[in-house]
């Protein structure tokens, strides 16, 4: 590929001064900066590279440690497909972990047991929304697709008294 590039006479002067310091013709110079240009120039820094490599060890070490599926030394999903196609199984690593479509946070289902939300108390709520939807929707500039029954309000009724 030819490029033909059009330079100022003053610009060239001292692009010309240049080469001949550095003892280069004017073509390895262009090639050299368009080189840089395009190949260095878009290079990731090192600080940056080791910056999303200490993050990722961090996220896969903590995904290691806390996945539903792990023990800290093997993925019981890796472990069985292994034993049905009669390999030994192979032990975690970070980057596996890291990447896994299968991992579920075993501190997320304690959070859970621990919130213990009643599920009567959500029937409520979901019923106790809509009648305020139906009620005040037309206010609010909101038209609701479905109407609240009168067979729901008395659940609500029902259910607040139970509660």
């Amino acid at each position: 590929m030819r490029v033909t590039i059009d330079i100022p006479p003053d610009i060239e002067e001292k692009l010309l001064e240049k080469c001949e310091e550095k003892g280069v013709s004017p073509s390895q110079f262009i090639l050299a900066l368009l080189e840089w240009y395009f190949l260095k120039r878009y290079k990731a820094k090192p600080v940056e590279i080791s910056e999303l490599v200490a993050y990722a060890k961090k996220i896969g070490t903590e995904r290691m440690k806390n996945c539903k599926y792990s023990d800290g030394r093997y993925c019981l999903l890796e472990s069985l497909d292994d034993v049905f196609e009669e390999k030994t199984p192979e032990p975690l690593s970070i980057y596996k972990c890291l990447f896994c479509s299968y991992y579920t946070d075993r501190r997320r289902e304690k959070r859970r047991e621990s919130l213990k939300i009643d599920e009567d108390l959500i029937k409520i709520a979901k019923l106790s929304a809509k009648m305020v939807v139906e009620l005040y929707g037309d206010k609010l500039g909101y038209r609701p697709k479905l109407k609240v029954e009168e067979d729901e309000v008395e659940k609500i009724k029902k259910l607040i008294e139970d509660w």
